[in-house]
């Protein structure tokens, strides 16, 4: 992203590239997208799970449980610290229809481009360790409060707009979208506590 991100691509480049690299059958899978973004680096990783449960493809039925799950199982990786990131086969194997995503990135594409206008490095001591732990731990009772939410129509956009932020940070390391993060995390925290 622009300004100091870790991959060099900047939210409207990243989103060109899944379009891309979906290629050109109706369907497309999580894989397909993971691969466009890159496996190496956590912030992308979990940027674009986050993405799809915020996008009109959140409400696709299973989609926030899929994307919860993957969610999960980046932070934990990112928790104990391993350095190169593993997402289990079955989760990527999801797959739903290329128009819906084709939609979501067009409606997305406005806001990307003054999100990329917005970013960079900033506050970076909130964006290494040992603060990764901790967003790693906030990361993962997000994904977790999406599994209830998933219930309620558009709950789910809450958690998966903070994971976003945090995403964006560690991508761009740009500490103030962190702490958004934190902020829009207790929010949706207190929402999953009064819809349980």
């Amino acid at each position: 992203m622009s300004g100091g991100a870790e991959n060099g691509r900047d939210l409207e480049d990243l989103m060109d590239e899944i379009c891309a690299d979906s290629g050109s059958s109706d369907k497309v899978s999580l894989a397909q997208i993971m691969q466009a973004v890159g496996t190496r680096a956590y912030g992308p990783l979990l940027l674009v799970p986050g993405l799809i449960a915020l996008a009109p493809t959140g409400a696709i039925p299973g989609m926030s449980i899929v994307t919860g799950t993957i969610i999960v199982v980046v932070a934990l990786q990112l928790l104990i610290g391993l350095n190169e990131p593993w997402i289990p086969k079955r989760a990527l194997e999801f797959s739903f229809s290329r128009d819906t995503l084709v939609s979501a990135i067009e409606r997305g594409r406005p806001y990307a481009r003054r999100i990329d206008a917005f970013l960079k490095p900033s506050l970076t001591q909130v964006t290494g360790f040992p603060a990764t732990r901790i967003i790693a731990i906030v990361a993962i009772a997000l994904a977790l409060s999406m599994y209830p939410l998933a219930l309620v129509p558009f709950a789910v956009a809450i958690p998966s707009s903070a994971i976003v932020l945090f995403a964006l940070g560690l991508t761009a390391r740009d500490g103030r979208l962190i702490f958004a993060g934190f902020i829009l995390a207790s929010v949706a925290l207190a929402l999953m506590l009064y819809t349980a």
